[in-house]
């Protein structure tokens, strides 16, 4: 199964390119969205909180903790950055992390780099993939930035770095037993999230009946349905996978699936798409699947 972690990281990639553009649709709003998502989520998990083992580990429930706060700032970047300055500048901010999230993951496991010290050619291979991976992205996705834009963007990407190696990191403070730690793991990151976007929803005004709109809760259940099994997939994905910076990089490539969508369902709104770029990722993933598979 650890060669397998790619058809998980696909699934989690289908599964966030269904619920962006369900969420064009329905137009709820941010903050009220991630309410649902966090607190609605936590609330369904609730009652199977006996079911599961307590991890044994008190770092386990920081990190979660603090991923769940991180979480909430990253997202409220990427909602007011759509604002401030277009879709298009926020599109950047995932490609550009993959890089990223691949560094950091080594340095905090200087173990790992052992892996490519014997092999210089597999590192380069494996950073070319990475490399490809981004740059398909960003031209597939038409993204642009001014220096203003990237200075106040840069954030929100630091948060998704956060976000993927500390999702990889629990599943190791966690390995005594992954299913507890993936239940875990969902709920408290939920919870805090939920929290703290209840509370900027509120700050900014909105009314606490809001939440329980007949409108809105008749589409709650989809994203917490969402959340849960983007919990789980997500995580056993991250525990597969030797890098977290592989998972993200299927992960991150969600609005292809949208575009390739609205293109062949003859949407007068779909972007006209270049054949070499969706070439250039495709190779790039497959590529980075293949070399993973060799690596350990």
């Amino acid at each position: 199964m650890q060669n397998y972690w790619w058809l998980l990281a696909i699934g989690v990639s289908l599964l966030t390119s269904a619920y962006v553009y369900v969420n064009q649709f329905i137009k709820i709003k941010g903050s009220l969205l991630m309410v649902y998502r966090g607190l609605g989520t936590a609330a369904v998990l609730l009652p199977f909180v006996f079911i599961f083992s307590p991890i044994h580990n008190w770092s386990f429930y920081g990190l979660c903790i603090a991923q769940g706060l991180v979480i909430s700032l990253g997202d409220n970047r990427i909602l007011n950055g759509a604002k401030t300055f277009g879709a298009q500048v926020t599109s950047l901010i995932h490609p550009l992390s993959i890089a990223f999230i691949f560094v950091f993951w080594i340095l905090l496991h200087p173990a790992e780099i052992a892996v490519f010290v014997n092999s210089p050619l597999h590192l380069g291979l494996v950073l070319a993939c990475l490399l490809g991976t981004t740059v398909a992205l960003i031209f597939i996705l038409q993204a642009k930035a001014s220096r203003k834009a990237l200075s106040f963007l840069a954030l929100g990407m630091f948060c998704e770095i956060f976000i993927d190696v500390t999702n990889k990191e629990t599943t190791h403070l966690g390995a005594e037993n992954l299913v507890s730690a993936i239940y875990y793991y969902t709920f408290i990151t939920s919870l805090v999230a939920g929290s703290v976007n209840l509370a900027v929803h509120l700050r900014r005004g909105h009314k606490l009946l809001e939440v329980f709109d007949r409108k809105n809760l008749h589409f709650a259940w989809f994203f917490m349905l969402f959340a849960i099994i983007h919990g789980v997939l997500k995580t056993y994905a991250m525990y597969l996978t030797p890098n977290p910076a592989y998972v993200a990089a299927i992960v991150h490539a969600y609005p292809v699936w949208i575009l390739l969508f609205n293109r062949f369902n003859h949407r007068q709104d779909y972007v006209k798409i270049k054949p070499q770029f969706i070439l250039l990722l495709l190779i790039s993933i497959v590529g980075l699947i293949f070399l993973t598979g060799h690596t350990h």
